[in-house]
């Protein structure tokens, strides 16, 4: 099983980040449990899984362009007035104030805390931010039945 390579998350990076190669991310409003004022964001990069990281607090132009690029793209969760463009993500409310996003073209597993992707018969972990919106996220596939193998 592959662990994700963790890195900053910035505008450039940001720019070079297409919404429908995304896999599984998080965004933790500023008064989120857990993660509070944080975004991360799962994708593949070179065939590895990376994990790029935010935080409101110390980058709010790469917070707010993160946020809105997730936000565009379901069309479950109205926010801050962000219109829908192509839908690309199940929405979850990971509960506590963190909102999660799943691309709707992949399936997870549940593991032992974590999720996993498969790709090409390689295995990647996804880590939630905090245990509490694992579980609230499972429970939410496990209720609808979508991306959850």
């Amino acid at each position: 099983m592959i662990e994700p390579i963790m890195t900053k998350l910035s505008i450039d990076v940001l720019d070079t980040v297409l919404a429908d190669e995304i896999i599984y991310a998080e965004v933790a409003g500023s008064g989120a449990m857990g993660n509070s004022g944080g975004i991360t964001i799962y994708l593949i990069k070179a065939g590895q899984l990376v994990c790029y990281e935010t935080s409101l607090f110390s980058d709010e132009n790469t917070y707010l362009g993160a946020e809105r690029l997730l936000f565009k793209h379901q069309n479950t969760y109205k926010h801050n007035d962000i219109k829908t463009d192509k839908i690309l993500f199940d929405f979850y409310y990971g509960g506590m104030g963190n909102s999660v996003f799943v691309n709707k073209n992949v399936s997870l597993k549940i593991g032992d805390g974590y999720f996993i992707y498969n790709r090409n018969n390689i295995e990647y972990q996804i880590f939630s931010s905090v245990h509490g919106v694992f579980d609230s996220v499972v429970y939410a596939m496990k209720g609808s039945e979508n991306n959850l193998n």
